[in-house]
């Protein structure tokens, strides 16, 4: 362990150091990082289900909140316009951040107490998301462009980066998953259970503006935006670079797949399954176990096979999985725990050359302009997959039925249609890697 620690502390300062302006950039974005992996933990997920749950929204209801935020997101669209207006960005988007957690923390959760209605509520918290979403849609690409140029330029040094932020991001939300499930199981059917609930969220929104007040010490650097920008540049511009281009259909097509069952698997696990807060965070947390044992194995796959065919390589080892939790019924819970470490294990591959797919051909000028197209086609891409999924859990409105002697829910259908995508994506990363990789990886990986 001694050992460890005394290799790790020479990277972390080459990565983290804040006596440098780009390093202080990264440590304040990794802090950033880790203010938001601990208050994602209380307004996301299955705290998030356990929420709408709570206030008598159906499956069909998480199912529709879900996709409302994919739809306020493709604002983006004219982000650069909206920005360019602004030679200095970081106040007016730091604001928008603040404004939009204020409406997705804090008027979503004092809304139920005035409204009563149940379909009522539905309706307003479609209002409420729809407008935060769409106003912090016209921003945030800007902040993804300002923190990107604190990002190391160096393969290996960029790799140990992406790795250094995931990980002690999972450490930080993999200890309040554990405590806080334990303490929301522990007091499971009784009031308390909603006490615990709704205060959480307040402390999330008090963690947001920590978050935001970090973010406000990061250097801000000129930009670099064309000033004649049109609205169909926003399109054609993205689109005559072709590595950039097919890396965004990857991540597109990506953004589809992971919304099929985006909300409704957890509404599944909770309320189908039968499972706990605690049996479900505790998946999650093991996330970072498995990211510590596994990270050093994945990171020299990464330098052998390249980001893109890395993924790939995800994809089609996910495949059994997704195979088995279609199968999966009360009788057969057994799986879910084997199932989900194994899962965590191709995660961390997942995470670690997904990090950096954007980034891989995202040249510096007009880098609003390709954002803002990536954050337009992977948001109607999302909505697309949640429209999917909704329609597919609506088949028989929710209703089980058998299948092969096991009780299965149409949910689980969603997983089907993963091994069919989850094949396609992974073989054509894995035999076409070349056409999404920049000319300097390749030689790279070649010479490896």
């Amino acid at each position: 362990m001694r050992r460890f620690i005394l290799n790790l502390l020479p990277q972390l300062k080459d990565i983290y150091s804040p006596g440098e302006e780009h390093s202080r950039g990264r440590l304040i974005s990794l802090i950033s990082s880790l203010m938001a992996s601990f208050y994602n933990v209380f307004i996301t997920g299955i705290f998030y289900t356990g929420f709408l749950s709570m206030y008598g929204i159906s499956i069909t209801g998480v199912g529709i909140v879900s996709f409302i935020p994919y739809i306020g997101s493709l604002f983006s669209l004219f982000s650069p316009f909206v920005l360019k207006k602004f030679e200095k960005r970081k106040t007016a988007m730091l604001l928008s951040k603040l404004f939009f957690y204020f409406l997705f923390i804090v008027a979503t959760t004092l809304m139920p107490t005035f409204v009563k209605d149940t379909q009522a509520r539905l309706y307003w918290l479609i209002g409420i998301l729809f407008v935060a979403y769409a106003q912090y849609a016209l921003f945030s690409p800007g902040i993804t462009v300002w923190f990107y140029n604190f990002y190391p330029k160096e393969n290996e040094r960029r790799t140990r980066y992406i790795y250094f932020n995931q990980l002690f991001s999972s450490v930080m939300s993999s200890l309040v998953l554990l405590v806080s499930g334990v303490i929301t199981d522990a007091v499971s059917g009784s009031s308390h259970q909603s006490t615990i609930i709704l205060t959480l969220r307040y402390f999330a929104f008090f963690l947001v503006i920590i978050d935001v007040s970090a973010q406000a010490r990061a250097k801000e650097y000129p930009y670099q935006d064309t000033n004649k920008l049109r609205l169909k540049d926003v399109f054609t511009i993205p689109i005559k670079n072709s590595k950039f281009m097919m890396c965004m259909l990857l991540m597109f097509f990506w953004n589809f797949i992971c919304n099929l069952n985006n909300g409704t698997w957890n509404y599944h696990l909770l309320n189908h399954m039968e499972f706990g807060y605690t049996v479900i965070n505790l998946m999650s947390v093991s996330y970072t176990v498995l990211l510590l044992v596994f990270s050093k194995l994945w990171r020299k796959l990464l330098r052998r096979l390249s980001w893109v065919k890395t993924f790939g390589l995800c994809c089609l080892l996910s495949i059994p999985i997704d195979l088995m939790l279609f199968m999966m019924s009360r009788q057969t819970r057994a799986l879910y725990v084997p199932l989900s470490l194994w899962q965590n294990v191709i995660n961390v591959g997942y995470n670690l050359s997904y990090a950096n797919i954007l980034y891989m051909n995202l040249p510096e000028g007009n880098s609003t302009s390709y954002i803002a197209f990536y954050s337009v086609g992977a948001n109607l891409c999302a909505f697309l997959g949640m429209i999917t999924g909704v329609y597919i859990v609506n088949l028989r409105n929710d209703a089980p039925f058998m299948f092969m002697g096991f009780e299965i829910y149409t949910v689980q259908l969603t997983m089907l249609v993963h091994v069919f995508c989850l094949l396609i994506m992974g073989l054509m990363c894995v035999l076409w890697w070349r056409r999404f990789t920049s000319d300097s990886e390749i030689k790279l990986v070649e010479a490896t």
